[in-house]
């Protein structure tokens, strides 16, 4: 890596075009488990999630490496943020900041798309947790009306000594 600022924030452009790009299939995958949950198909829900957890796992490892590099510039150039950054005139600073925007943008989607699948997930827990009440309830009245194996049987036998 190029140790001058513009190296630095060369590679911080790169990072974060890496994480546009998981983003945008952590978006896609978000948006399929919106499906999958309307249409109750829980099978492919846990698929999805699996994926989900794989891109996470890479933004992440590419959010490490951003911090890193953009501490490096920091302590480089004696700032604090990207924005002083953009004022020394930096080359590339601008395109940063959009990539950042950006990536805030998807983040807000995604988080939208997310809160809208808990409320639809949390909706299909309560009503399967009533359908298993149900269930319950119409097997307690069932046992009610059927004999139990495990009642002791009539006595046949008499006692005949006297």
């Amino acid at each position: 890596m190029n140790n001058t600022p513009e190296g630095y924030i060369q590679r911080l452009v790169e990072i974060s075009q890496q994480k546009i790009d998981c983003l945008k299939s952590i978006l896609s995958l978000t948006t399929a488990q919106a499906e999958a949950i309307n249409e109750e198909g829980m099978d492919g829900l846990s698929k999805l999630i699996d994926e989900k957890q794989i891109k996470i796992d890479e933004i992440n490892s590419l959010d490490e490496k951003f911090n890193e590099c953009f501490t490096a510039l920091k302590q480089k150039l004696g700032i604090n943020s990207l924005d002083e950054a953009g004022r020394l005139g930096i080359k590339g600073a601008k395109e940063l900041q959009e990539l950042v925007s950006e990536i805030m943008v998807f983040l807000r989607e995604i988080s939208e798309i997310e809160k809208k699948n808990k409320e639809k997930a949390n909706g299909l827990l309560n009503e399967l947790g009533a359908k298993i009440r149900e269930i319950r309830e119409g097997r307690r009245v069932s046992s009610a009306y059927s004999p139990s194996a495990s009642l002791s049987p009539p006595s046949y036998f008499i006692d005949k000594k006297k």
